[in-house]
């Protein structure tokens, strides 16, 4: 994920709350740290929280900075990383056919993850043999903690894509570490080699062509729609139409109106009409652009009624709420969480 994307798109808060979490556990006030990357203090318990690119950066100098001197810590924080706390991005991962299919989709949407890394998955007969991580884009001052942090997450990742150990049969690490440090080797089931050139997880024969427990085609293709139709309403544009939609994603109440939009942004109102025309869209098509995230967010991942789904995207009622997604949709939302097969249920 280049630096000139991840200041743009909105990731989501799990990322900030698991370092606090190992902050608060070391005796460190997170809060302190949140204020200080210039971010909320409700940005810790906000479980539908986003932040951008440069904030994540921010908080995560400061949390290497505060915890460092700790041995391990990027390990141990990185055990944190959920393939859940990735939100439809990991339930994506979690539901795909097999191990290659999911870290093929994993690459594909890795703009909505949390890592200045570019992953990218070595294939043979397109069955996936190598997981790498290139580092081109980290921050020299952040390189041994996100290295470090990988170890951790990448354990955590692939157990949880499997529900079980995924086979591994050497690891290639860039960090400076002694052999045995952590007790890895025993962990990951595998070798590793540290001070190599780069970071490389490569699996045991076959191990890419094994099933997930999960697997569910029809889901699958769901939250990929989901998880694209995010990173398209993204504000990765330039200029006017990337403020509208950081303005509207920002937006935790009632949408803004144009008219409000445009005060907001310090231009008139007939200005911001031009200004998105000059770019072939228009202020309706980005809202309907977000309000389609967010309700395929709250239907995707929570049980709240259709009145309430209706409320929180400020529709006046829930008829106009369903006029509206079977619009930009192609189905009602009824058929749309219906046909979308919960994780939860098919987990239990």
């Amino acid at each position: 994920m280049k630096v000139g994307l991840i200041q743009s798109i909105r990731l989501p808060s799990q990322s900030i709350q698991i370092m606090a979490g190992m902050l608060t556990e070391h005796g460190i006030d997170p809060v302190a740290l949140v204020s200080e990357a210039g971010l909320a203090r409700d940005i810790l318990h906000d479980p539908w929280g986003t932040l951008n690119g440069y904030q994540e950066l921010a908080f995560q100098r400061l949390f290497w900075r505060a915890t460092q001197q700790i041995p391990g810590i990027g390990f141990l924080t990185g055990l944190r990383y959920s393939l859940l706390a990735y939100g439809p991005l990991g339930l994506a991962v979690l539901v795909s056919r097999d191990v290659t299919e999911g870290l093929c989709t994993f690459a594909a949407m890795q703009g909505l993850g949390y890592a200045l890394f570019e992953y990218d998955i070595v294939t043979q007969d397109d069955i996936a043999v190598a997981f790498v991580a290139n580092d081109d884009y980290v921050p020299a001052g952040l390189m041994e903690f996100l290295h470090e942090r990988l170890l951790g997450s990448a354990l955590t990742f692939f157990r949880d894509m499997r529900q079980e150990s995924l086979p591994v049969r050497l690891i290639e690490s860039r960090l400076d570490r002694p052999r045995g440090w952590m007790g890895l080797e025993d962990r990951w089931q595998a070798e590793i080699v540290y001070r190599a050139p780069r970071s490389c997880f490569h699996f045991a024969d076959g191990a890419g062509a094994l099933p997930l427990p999960l697997a569910n085609p029809s889901l699958a293709e769901n939250y990929r729609r989901l998880c694209q139709n995010m990173l398209d309403t993204s504000p990765t544009h330039a200029g006017i139409v990337k403020s509208v939609y950081q303005l509207l994603m920002q937006s935790r109440g009632a949408f803004p109106s144009a008219l409000e939009a445009a005060q907001a942004l310090n231009v008139s109102e007939r200005s911001l009409h031009r200004k998105l025309a000059e770019t072939g869209t228009s202020y309706r098509q980005a809202l309907d652009n977000v309000r389609l995230r967010r309700a395929r967010e709250l239907l995707d991942t929570t049980d709240l009624p259709m009145s309430e789904i209706s409320d929180r995207l400020g529709f006046a009622e829930m008829a106009s709420f369903s006029r509206f997604f079977r619009r930009v949709a192609g189905v009602p939302p009824s058929n749309y969480r219906k046909n979308g097969l919960r994780i939860v249920a098919a987990s239990s």
